[in-house]
């Protein structure tokens, strides 16, 4: 049996919930709508839930540290049920790229993003995949990147990315069903 984390990134204070930052959140509940799951257990400041999918256990997370602290989070969990960093699937926002784009790597830089910079230091390792939520960057000079991503999405942008939500958590649901991370690249990379 394979033990697989599945995070998605974010900040838990609930002033938070609906902004940019939190989509990988968002994710993670609208997976665990779609499984008719809720994440009950809560240990090393996060909260989780274990299912079993034939013979593979599956880690459906979200940390309670700030977003600058995912790393906290992911590797005392890693830890504790022995995962190794290949196994762990990570979701975030993504400056670089618009609202609408999804990119999936096998693993790679922390392209900014303060969290799996955290959960790089942290692990100790690049080699671990991700699902990256593109939510673009601010058109208005005036406003700062972090600002940017602290903001909620615009009505415009709103169907976008809940149609981008979906199509993320029918990537995980396929990962969770066997389907590789090189096949996911194939069927869900989206670029917009």
């Amino acid at each position: 049996m394979s033990v697989y984390l599945i995070v998605g990134l974010g900040n838990y204070p609930e002033q938070y919930h609906k902004s940019r930052h939190n989509v990988g959140f968002m994710v993670i509940d609208k997976l665990c709508k779609a499984l008719s799951i809720e994440l009950t257990n809560e240990k090393f400041n996060g909260k989780f839930i274990k299912v079993q999918v034939e013979q593979n256990q599956f880690i459906i997370a979200k940390p309670y540290t700030y977003m600058n602290l995912s790393g906290d989070f992911v590797s005392q969990i890693a830890q504790y049920y022995q995962i190794e960093p290949h196994n762990i699937l990570i979701i975030s926002d993504d400056a670089d790229n618009n609202v609408g784009t999804i990119r999936i790597r096998n693993n790679g830089s922390s392209g900014g993003q303060n969290g799996i910079k955290d959960i790089i230091n942290k692990l100790n390792t690049t080699d671990f995949p991700r699902i990256k939520i593109g939510i673009g960057r601010p058109t208005n000079k005036k406003i700062n990147l972090a600002d940017y991503v602290l903001g909620t999405f615009t009505n415009t942008e709103k169907p976008i990315i809940n149609r981008t939500i979906d199509k993320a958590t029918e990537a995980l649901i396929d990962f969770m069903n066997g389907m590789s991370i090189s096949e996911l690249m194939n069927r869900y990379n989206i670029v917009r």
